[in-house]
């Protein structure tokens, strides 16, 4: 499917991670986008958004990585729609930090208290809700990039490679029936030094058809708009997101997660916080309408 966004605000994103929060909660919060418009404090929708993130925080205690729910009100304005989707290589105590930690930010940030619709992006998972139902439906707004400043040498070698890589990645995860998870990860020698690393996933209520044309659409024309040559790079839409990088960052499903290679992650200054100097670009900030 052609995506029809465009890329507006880049800017120099600055990352300073504390690594004591980082041992202590193990998440990397991306970014969440807020609906404008708001809902009433206190009113029957707002215990119904309650209600809602407190099922999906119990449903991720469950070892489950993906689950939506609906709250129904007498009125259909009081109807809130949700879901979380964990990242498919993630064990299940983590998935369950993260939506507890989605729901929380969700519930009480600034930006978003009283939004009628709003996701939040995790390294680790996704959270979204709405006062329209979105479900088993494709949903191409709200995205979000990030990237790494240093390109690759070998820019069109490197493209070339990237691309089949991570559309072969697409196929495999776009590839499982509608309820199952449609996750993928691969990895290919860039030369006789590097090794590419890529991983791609979509919601579970998406068909195969839906999923790929998500992931599509991420990877001809987002990809090339922001990261296609750097060392690394990650798009996140609603429903589907992909991720690049020439250094292991997916955990493999039988085993521990594998560590970066030394050398790739800055080392940490003396206050004991880590600086990294990414690129971000938001997708589309005047296509931010939840209730279309």
């Amino acid at each position: 499917m052609a995506s029809y966004l465009k890329y507006v605000m880049p800017f120099i994103f600055f990352i300073t991670f504390n690594f004591s929060a980082i041992r202590a909660q193990g998440l990397s919060y991306q970014y969440q986008v807020c609906s404008p418009n708001k809902f009433t404090p206190n009113s029957t929708f707002q215990t119904h958004l309650t209600t809602l993130f407190s099922s999906l925080t119990s449903e991720a205690s469950n070892n489950v990585q993906f689950f939506n729910n609906t709250i129904t009100g007498t009125n259909s304005s009081y109807t809130v729609y949700g879901l979380f989707m964990c990242r498919g290589d993630i064990p299940s105590d983590m998935c369950n930090h993260c939506v507890g930690n989605g729901t929380q930010r969700l519930s009480t940030h600034a930006d978003c208290t009283l939004s009628k619709a709003a996701v939040v992006y995790y390294d680790e998972c996704i959270v979204r809700y709405s006062n329209r139902s979105f479900f088993s439906t494709l949903t191409m707004l709200a995205g979000y990039a990030l990237w790494n400043p240093t390109n690759m040498t070998n820019q069109e070698s490197f493209k070339t490679l990237l691309y089949d890589t991570m559309n072969k990645t697409a196929d495999e995860a776009a590839h499982f029936p509608t309820g199952s998870k449609k996750f993928a990860t691969r990895e290919t020698s860039i030369d006789i030094f590097q090794k590419l690393y890529c991983l791609a996933q979509c919601t579970q209520d998406l068909s195969p058809v839906d999923c790929r044309s998500c992931l599509d659409s991420l990877i001809n024309f987002d990809l090339p708009n922001c990261c296609a040559g750097s060392q690394g790079g990650r798009v996140y839409y609603p429903n589907c997101i992909i991720r690049f990088e020439i250094y292991p960052f997916f955990r493999s499903l039988s085993t521990a997660p594998t560590p970066s290679p030394a050398g790739l992650v800055p080392p940490a200054n003396s206050g004991g916080e880590l600086c990294l100097i990414l690129y971000a670009s938001i997708i589309s900030m005047a296509e931010l309408r939840f209730e279309l």
